[in-house]
């Protein structure tokens, strides 16, 4: 049994020096924050590199943590703003190229490879047979962004509404409108698959 179990006692130690004990939180946390991005950006290099700047950001900016809520509910929520800004900029490169290539025609071809997705093997957590998996992964990732964040965060990573509702700044009520909706369109993605 490790003698740092809770969050704050580590940060606490990383904060009067004891930086070197940051890599017990990354250890703790690097799996669940990347399935989360990953689901989220569903290209396996960006998740790396944005579940990596993340840590970066939780690192420098650790000082910050208000201690009365749970480290990993802050975490989800840098987490989250790394992503939101991925997202603006891809969408700013992405306008950049279409302006650019327009020009010489190959819109297409460009911006189908730009956006060509990652179809590496996926660390989903659900213990299904491979063909349900597939379809389920398949169907959570045609969800829209705002509906696939909420059902990652309940049904992968066992998150309670209230700290959802923190995550994504988002009222309680609209995080269930939101899981109601995804639950609805993957029940309707997946009909024949599951009874």
């Amino acid at each position: 049994m490790s003698l740092w179990q809770d969050d704050r006692e580590i940060i606490r130690a990383i904060l009067q020096g004891r930086k070197e004990l940051f890599s017990l939180l990354v250890q703790r946390y690097e799996d669940r924050i990347f399935n989360y991005i990953y689901y989220l950006v569903k290209q396996r290099q960006e998740a790396e590199d944005l579940a990596q700047t993340t840590f970066v950001k939780v690192f420098f900016a650790l000082r910050q943590y208000n201690h009365t809520y749970e480290f990993s509910t802050w975490l989800y929520s840098v987490a989250r703003n790394v992503c939101l800004d991925y997202f603006r900029k891809r969408k700013k490169q992405e306008m950049d190229l279409s302006l650019n290539v327009s020009v010489n025609g190959d819109q297409d071809t460009e911006m189908g490879e730009l956006l060509e997705e990652d179809h590496s093997p996926d660390p989903l957590k659900v213990v299904l047979d491979a063909e349900l998996q597939e379809k389920l992964r398949i169907a959570i990732e045609g969800l829209p962004v705002k509906l696939r964040e909420v059902i990652v965060l309940r049904h992968l990573e066992g998150r309670s509404y209230e700290e959802i509702a923190e995550i994504t700044r988002l009222p309680v009520g609209t995080v269930k409108s939101y899981l109601h909706r995804a639950r609805k369109k993957l029940k309707e993605d997946l009909r024949g698959y599951v009874e």
